[in-house]
C-alpha cells in the first residue's frame, strides 16, 4: 500500500521481454519491451508506447516498478506460457531448443508427451481460401498448409492485423 492507501502497480515477468501488469489481484494488461529497448503496454482497449523504463514507472506511479517485481512464477489457475504466449491447455509439453522439431519462430507444444502433433501457442491469422480467419493455439500442420501471420500475444493485436489482411485480400480479388 502507498501512503494514500492505494495499492501499488507491480510487474510479474512472464518472459524475457514481457510482464503482466497487476494492481493487487487485478490484472491490468501486458507490458512488452521491443528490440530497441522501448516499451509498449497493451490492455483490452489501449496500446501505449513508452521510450524507457522511467516513463513506464511514471505512468504507473511506482518509481520502483522494475525493482519491486512479483517474484513468484506466473502460473495461476493452470495457465501456462511459452515465450510469453498463453497456452489454453491444462498440461502442455513445450518443445525444447534441443528437440529436432524446435522452431525459433513459433512457440510449439504438444498435448501428449512424445507426440508429434504440434500446436502453436498464441493467436494467429490463417490464410484460408475464402479469407483470413483467426485461430488460437492452432495445429502446426494447419499453419503450414494454409499460411499464416503470427503469433500475436493478444487477441486485440491479432484482430487488428486480421482486419488489414482481409481488406488487402478483398482488394486483390476485385
Amino acid at each position: 500500500m502507498t501512503k494514500k492507501g492505494k495499492i501499488k502497480t507491480k510487474l510479474q515477468q512472464i518472459s524475457d521481454v514481457a510482464w503482466l501488469v497487476q494492481r493487487g489481484e487485478k490484472k491490468l494488461g501486458i507490458l512488452n519491451k521491443d528490440v530497441q529497448e522501448k516499451y509498449f503496454y497493451i490492455t483490452g482497449k489501449n496500446l501505449l508506447k513508452f521510450e524507457d523504463d522511467s516513463e513506464v514507472a511514471n505512468h504507473f506511479g511506482n518509481i520502483k516498478l522494475f525493482d519491486e517485481q512479483i517474484n513468484s512464477k506466473y502460473q495461476r489457475d493452470e495457465e501456462f506460457y511459452i515465450n510469453g504466449f498463453l497456452i489454453d491447455y491444462p498440461t502442455p509439453f513445450a518443445i525444447e531448443e534441443d528437440d529436432p522439431d524446435y522452431r525459433e519462430d513459433l512457440p510449439l507444444y504438444t498435448k501428449i508427451e512424445g507426440n508429434k502433433v504440434y500446436y502453436a501457442a498464441g493467436y494467429y491469422c490463417i490464410n484460408f481460401e475464402k479469407g483470413w480467419k483467426q485461430a488460437y493455439g492452432p495445429k502446426l500442420a494447419t499453419l503450414e498448409k494454409y499460411g499464416y501471420e503470427g503469433p500475436f500475444r493478444t487477441e486485440m493485436e491479432m484482430r487488428q492485423r486480421l482486419r488489414q489482411l482481409n481488406k488487402i485480400k478483398r482488394n486483390e480479388s476485385k
